[in-house]
């Protein structure tokens, strides 16, 4: 059983463009070949993707995603083994980049824009590694919050994410002195679905590291660990209902819009970022290893739904940041974010620095995507 967080996140949390140049292992790399920072070609009604919820996808498309994950983990690694023993395959790569950039990409102004390239990169992967061709969707879990077990996407079945850990009873979840939330119908190892019995390597990693700057020395060990859920409908119904949604898309600025999805470090309630999370449960509990789990990529990708979705509702906020440093509880002490700060990098997926301001939009810079709708 996976331990719980400590109450230092308990409340925060897990917390017109462009077809771009060749970048080695496959990719297009987002810079242009003159090296002059432009983007190609123009995102266009032609070329733009839309993404859609996982749920409202055809039983074949669902599977056809969840195979390209699949074709993912089927391919090598391209990390040094002796250095992340974890990175067994070029899926877990990903993982183990997660970790290593987890304490610059969450609780401060790079969290929403990192995250959106990250996504990005994962997305053209499956398309240019695997094949796919279908939508790259999200998890709305507003519409989940009810019973997640209830919708295709944990129903366990074949054309599902997966579903639920099998039940282990380990007792309420203490985050912190003020806030528990209950044992979920889960706790243990997933066992049915496209991901029954996935390993996943990386062990767990207590949110308390966040506060020393540093990881645990053997945080890229290989550990013999199965993938594990705890499905919460008690966390999915009290934090990331749809009016908690739809008041995230309506934030008053960038501060408040990150209030409301990460909390307050030390506050008796979790944000919609970190409910989701822990809706989930397992190494969903983690915000280092928790990107082991595959359904993080749609979960992230609903978060860049509220973001895009307030950014739609506000265009003169569009390009607002929260102030905010460019570290986890400014561990270690970093500067203030601008537009013109440049991004933490993505480890080997990335080849050129990227300011903040060039992934802002997602139909400018690198991306040419939109969602099926806009939290109004």
């Amino acid at each position: 059983m996976l331990p719980s967080l400590l109450s230092v996140v308990a409340a925060t949390a897990l917390v017109s463009s462009s077809v771009v140049s060749a970048a080695p292992q496959g990719f297009r790399h987002a810079r242009s070949a003159d090296g002059s920072g432009g983007y190609g070609q123009a995102c266009t009604l032609e070329t733009i993707k839309t993404r859609v919820d996982f749920n409202s996808m055809a039983p074949a498309d669902r599977k056809a995603y969840t195979d390209a994950i699949k074709c993912l983990m089927g391919k090598p690694s391209q990390l040094d083994s002796t250095q992340y023993p974890a990175a067994i395959n070029r899926y877990m790569d990903y993982a183990v980049i997660h970790v290593n950039r987890t304490q610059y990409v969450h609780l401060d102004a790079f969290f929403l824009t990192w995250h959106r390239y990250f996504l990005w990169l994962y997305e053209t992967d499956l398309q240019q590694s695997c094949g796919y061709t279908g939508a790259f969707p999200y998890w709305d879990f507003a519409a989940t919050a009810a019973d997640p077990h209830a919708f295709p996407i944990f129903d366990g079945s074949d054309y599902s994410m997966s579903g639920d850990g099998l039940y282990n009873n380990s007792g309420p979840i203490q985050l912190g002195a003020s806030l528990t939330i209950p044992h979920g119908t889960g706790g243990g190892c997933v066992t049915t679905g496209p991901f029954a019995n996935l390993i996943a390597p990386i062990k767990f990693i207590d949110a308390a590291q966040l506060a020393t700057g540093t990881l645990p020395a053997d945080a890229f060990a290989y550990n013999e660990i199965c993938l594990q859920r705890d499905l919460n409908a008690y966390v999915s119904q009290t934090y990331t209902n749809q009016a908690q949604l739809t008041a995230a898309a309506h934030a008053d600025n960038a501060t408040h819009l990150e209030f409301l999805l990460n909390g307050v470090i030390g506050s008796s309630s979790l944000g919609i970022h970190s409910g989701a999370h822990f809706s989930v449960g397992g190494q969903m509990n983690s915000i280092h290893v928790s990107a082991q789990d595959p359904v993080w990529y749609p979960l992230h990708t609903m978060i860049d739904k509220v973001y895009t979705s307030w950014q739609a509702n506000y265009p003169e906020r569009a390009s607002q940041l929260d102030g905010s440093t460019g570290t986890a509880l400014n561990t270690p002490p970093s500067d203030v974010v601008t537009l013109d700060t440049i991004e933490p990098d993505w480890g080997y997926f990335q080849l050129s620095p990227i300011q903040v301001r060039e992934l802002i939009s997602t139909t400018a810079g690198p991306f040419c995507y939109q969602y099926d709708n806009v939290i109004s």
